[in-house]
C-alpha cells in the first residue's frame, strides 16, 4: 500500500515527473495505453520500494531506471522491436510537412539501426536532456561507458542518414 502520507516529499516528484517518465514510456514502447500502465506499475515500485531515493535528481533517475525495465520486460515478453516514432510539432506549411515527415522517417530508421541501450541512451540524451551521468544511474552504467555509446549511436545515426541522403546530425543533436 502506498503511504505518501508517510512521505510527502514524494507527491511533488510525481508530479513533476509523470509527464516526462510517460512520454518516455511512449517513445520506448510506441503505445500510449501500454505506456500509461507502465508508468503507473513504475511509481507503484519506486514508491512501495524501502530504497526510494530523497533527491530529486537520484529519484528521477531511479524512476526512469524501473519505467526502462519495465519496457524492456514487455519487449521480451512481445519479443518484437517495431519503427520507433519520433514526436515533431507539424510544420504549417504542407511542403514543410512532407519534408519533415521524409526526415522524421529516415530519423526512425536510423534509430531502428540502433541496439536497444543506444537508443535508450540517445533518447534520454536528446529528448530528456539528462546529463551523461543521470544516464549513467538510469543505465546502471559508468557515465565513460555512456558517453562512448552516445558517441558510437550519434555515428552510426549521421552514417545512416548519410544514406539516406539527409544532413548529417550535429554533434550534440
Amino acid at each position: 500500500m502506498l503511504d505518501t502520507e508517510r512521505r510527502p516529499w514524494t507527491e511533488p516528484l510525481i508530479e513533476a515527473l509523470a509527464r516526462p517518465a510517460y512520454r518516455l514510456a511512449v517513445y520506448m514502447s510506441r503505445d500510449p495505453t501500454l505506456a500509461q500502465d507502465i508508468v503507473q506499475e513504475a511509481f507503484v515500485r519506486v514508491l512501495e520500494s524501502p530504497n526510494t531515493p530523497r533527491d530529486p535528481k537520484a529519484f528521477r533517475a531511479y524512476l526512469y531506471r524501473v519505467v526502462l525495465n519495465l519496457v524492456r520486460d514487455q519487449h521480451r515478453r512481445q519479443s518484437r522491436w517495431a519503427a520507433l516514432r519520433i514526436f515533431t510539432a507539424p510544420p504549417p506549411d504542407p511542403a514543410d510537412e512532407v519534408q519533415h515527415h521524409h526526415r522524421d522517417a529516415a530519423l526512425a530508421r536510423a534509430m531502428r539501426r540502433l541496439d536497444r541501450a543506444q537508443r535508450e541512451a540517445v533518447y534520454l540524451r536528446f529528448f530528456e536532456d539528462a546529463s551523461y551521468e543521470e544516464i549513467g544511474r538510469m543505465l546502471s552504467r559508468r557515465e565513460a561507458s555512456v558517453r562512448v555509446l552516445v558517441h558510437r549511436a550519434l555515428a552510426k545515426l549521421r552514417e545512416s542518414l548519410g544514406q539516406d541522403g539527409l544532413l548529417s546530425l550535429g554533434e550534440e543533436a
